[in-house]
């Protein structure tokens, strides 16, 4: 019962970032690229989870915060998203 309830609220998330997501691109009238870095308008939020894999936060000795590999599909997609995302990768 615990494990379906952690898997429900996990498929409650993923569908609401997915739901947010296209809304976002949809009101601004952006789009992202796919798999084939052609444009799309409805990227899957799978899809774009993949695209932020090679992203790194470097931490020089507690003093600088560096993220390292933000495009700027990545950078415009967060701004869509709102300021908490944007926060968390700058």
């Amino acid at each position: 019962m615990a494990l379906m309830m952690v898997m429900t609220i996990c498929l409650l998330v993923y569908a609401a970032l997915e739901y947010r997501k296209r809304q976002a691109l949809k009101k601004k009238k952006q789009t992202f690229p796919n798999q084939k870095g052609k444009l799309i308008k409805n990227p899957t939020i799978r899809w774009v989870f993949q695209y932020f894999v090679g992203i790194h936060i470097v931490i020089l000795e507690k003093v600088q915060t560096i993220v390292s590999n933000l495009n700027k599909h990545h950078r415009k997609l967060l701004a869509l998203l709102g300021k908490r995302y944007e926060t968390f990768y700058s």
